[in-house]
């Protein structure tokens, strides 16, 4: 390659980085990958991260145990050096506690587990009733305690933060020692990031972020950071449709490997939690712990962002949702479809879908003007979308 052609290389890379977010971070020196023959046959978790002010020490690459049916997988997973597994009440229909507590099984108190419980503030919630659904949770995990418990998927943490029941069950839980720590997780960390520097309820946060969705928080994960709340990351594979896209496997890189890279450059995060629903889920992405940024990741990412561009909705963006005029949860529906197809949980996203609300669903689309996709500002063809969902969430 010659002179000028490489400093063009490298000036294109370097104005990529900057559209990924991640200016200032790509590693210093880091031009290639390891090479094949550096890796161990068995890949190990190289860094561990203090959790917040927890005490607890984790793992960079951790497990998210929304769709597992081997519980050996989980204890491969420990083996390979994980020490955080999160679940949550609602997957797999409370079977992913199940397999969560047989998995870890004999090593409990070598490991942290983080589990989740759904809040509909619509409806009354009396502190018994959180209570025993927390006891609940315990027996499937086969424990006297969770490290961290959860409020599941809460948009604004002001219904919870006015709810004396709910605030009061967790503190009953925390005496008793059945709850280390407490927090939430979101797609909202927009509102909801601004809200948890005001309360001490979340010690533990668990928000998007990925190469594509997730910058623009960067700021306020910093803030929650330095508070000494821990931060963790999920949908780290910007919608997980790389198996739709050309170039996303290189010779010594995947694409969840690098998307994985990216997001551990930010060291505001002390852990990401990408779905470990094989072995080979777990040797793929512990390998990428502890790995740079380097140029061969970026330009993964880049290709991916640029194929995925138009295909994916980011959980997170609310701009259509005002233009609809029959008030569709259309980050909602797409985000069920998400999970439908690119991440392979059917039941699940048909289980979400039936209890959304049957005026928030996209039953007159087809008529419609689609003012949406005027709004989308990442060109999707949302009513198109929208259809399509319907057609495979409706079961």
């Amino acid at each position: 390659m010659s002179g000028l052609k490489r400093r063009q290389f490298i000036t294109s890379i370097a104005s990529g980085a900057v559209g990924l977010g991640v200016a200032g971070r790509l590693s210093a020196g880091a031009a290639a990958s390891p090479s094949a023959g550096q890796e161990s046959a068995s890949p190990k978790i190289k860094k561990y991260n203090d959790l917040g002010k927890t005490g607890f020490k984790v793992s960079d690459v951790s497990c998210g145990a929304i769709s597992l049916f081997e519980p050996n997988v989980l204890r491969y997973a420990y083996e390979s050096g994980v020490t955080y597994f999160d679940t949550a009440e609602v997957y797999l229909r409370q079977k992913g506690e199940t397999y969560v507590g047989q998995g870890l099984k004999g090593i409990r108190d070598k490991v942290v587990i983080t589990t989740k419980h759904m809040m509909d503030f619509r409806q009354k919630i009396d502190k018994a009733s959180v209570i025993k659904r927390m006891e609940d949770s315990l027996k499937r995990l086969q424990t006297d305690h969770v490290d961290v418990a959860m409020v599941h998927s809460i948009e604004d943490l002001t219904p919870l933060l006015k709810s004396e029941e709910v605030l009061g069950a967790y503190d009953e839980l925390k005496k008793a020692g059945k709850v280390r720590f407490t927090g939430f997780s979101t797609h909202n960390a927009k509102v909801t990031l601004k809200q948890a520097l005001e309360t001490d309820f979340p010690q533990v946060v668990l928000v998007i972020y990925n190469h594509m969705e997730g910058p623009e928080i960067e700021p306020l994960v910093k803030a929650v950071r330095a508070k000494g709340i821990g931060t963790v990351a999920m949908k780290i594979f910007a919608g997980n449709q790389q198996g739709n896209l050309k170039g996303m496997v290189g010779p010594k890189m995947s694409y969840p490997q690098a998307a994985i890279r990216w997001v551990l450059a930010n060291s505001d995060f002390d852990t990401c939690i990408p779905t470990m629903s094989s072995y080979s889920h777990v040797e793929e992405y512990v390998s990428a712990s502890a790995q740079p940024l380097d140029r061969a990741a970026l330009g993964m990412v880049a290709r991916y962002r640029e194929q995925a561009s138009s295909r994916y909705c980011r959980v997170s963006c609310t701009e259509c949702l005002s233009a609809c005029p029959a008030n569709v949860a259309v980050n909602d529906v797409l985000r069920f479809a998400m999970y439908h197809e690119d991440y392979g949980m059917e039941r699940m996203a048909a289980d979400h879908y039936a209890e959304l609300e049957p005026d928030r669903k996209p039953v007159d689309c087809a008529g419609c003007a689609a003012p949406c996709e005027s709004a989308c500002p990442h060109g999707l063809p949302v009513r198109a979308k929208l259809l399509h969902a319907r057609e495979i969430l409706s079961v």
